[in-house]
């Protein structure tokens, strides 16, 4: 068998072919991870994933689906204002000009699942074993013409692949926090106590005029780094596969890493007990057992070997 005949045969999609015609160390260099980057379609690009079968038609979709659906409420305009349904009353839902979310799609189909693991290991994102740091995901979104979604960013890194019917974006870059641990929807009551201490300037309530707008078509794909602004609108049918990542970062990493070896010693596995106590005495001890557990590793923190932690954690082989 040769090469040609091999290559035919995958059935996955990579980085790679994700981005043609941009080269990996280009995207790698230039855009990854902070930068989006419009590819429109081209030749027999993804026809591994555009040609899937539970792909071919919403109604292929639902019937296909063995988890429920999210359909989005219209009183936000926000994906998480949502309620689950199942498969039957997914489609009335859609009929109702609701946008209907397909998550965890790698559960669903082993083309999705493996393409969504070949692109995580070319971005080289570590994963930090049972926990998944990256908690990599594949979502489909079926939106009905005349609805969008709000004004938000994510804290995630998002590609988009426009499947069928077209959808409009608009982007444009997060000038008051960088690197968001948080979702935020724009114009939103509450903010989250995470991302309120990250903030250096106030959120956006709209977009600003600098913001670059893109008409997504079929076999086009749009890379959206985590914290971008962006909002959508449909004037027709939409139906779009994302494959998103969380963005592990130095603090998870580290936290992660310490958190193996610590736990590697007995006094650190002890309960934490009485932290929550209303006897005021017993707090005050817990309290006290705490900061000297603190004032201990603080002390040792200086002989510590950052990759000595990764291996040891086996978060990254070394």
């Amino acid at each position: 068998m040769n090469i040609d005949m091999l290559g035919d045969m995958q059935n996955y999609v990579g980085l790679s072919e994700l981005i043609e015609p941009y080269q990996l160390e280009d995207f790698l260099k230039n855009h990854w991870p902070n930068k989006p980057l419009y590819i429109p379609h081209h030749s027999n690009k993804l026809q591994v994933l555009l040609q899937l079968d539970c792909l071919k038609s919403l109604e292929d979709l639902v019937d296909e689906r063995r988890l429920k659906v999210r359909a989005c409420l219209p009183d936000f305009d926000d994906e998480y204002s949502s309620l689950l349904l199942d498969s039957e009353d997914a489609l009335k839902a859609y009929r109702n000009s609701m946008t209907l979310v397909f998550d965890s799609m790698q559960t669903q189909n082993s083309t999705i699942a493996d393409s969504l693991t070949k692109i995580r290991n070319d971005l080289g994102l570590v994963v930090g074993g049972d926990q998944d740091l990256c908690r990599a995901r594949s979502i489909v979104y079926a939106t009905p013409g005349g609805t969008g979604t709000r004004l938000h960013f994510d804290a995630n890194a998002n590609f988009v692949i426009q499947v069928s019917g077209s959808k409009t974006w608009f982007l444009a870059p997060n000038e008051s926090v960088n690197y968001p641990t948080e979702r935020f929807t724009a114009g939103a009551a509450e903010i989250s106590f995470a991302l309120e201490k990250q903030c250096h300037a106030l959120l956006l309530d709209e977009l600003p005029e600098n913001h670059l707008k893109v008409d997504l078509q079929p076999g086009d794909v749009l890379f959206v780094p985590r914290g971008y602004w962006h909002a959508t609108e449909t004037f027709e049918d939409s139906l779009s596969l994302n494959f998103t990542f969380s963005q592990p970062t130095w603090a998870d990493v580290f936290t992660k890493a310490l958190q193996e070896h610590l736990l590697v010693q007995t006094e650190w596995r002890e309960l934490a007990d009485g932290l929550a106590s209303m006897d005021h005495d017993r707090k005050a001890r817990s309290i006290e057992k705490f900061n000297m557990l603190v004032k201990k590793i603080s002390t040792e923190l200086s002989d510590l070997d950052g990759a000595n932690l990764l291996r040891e954690s086996r978060l990254c082989q070394i």
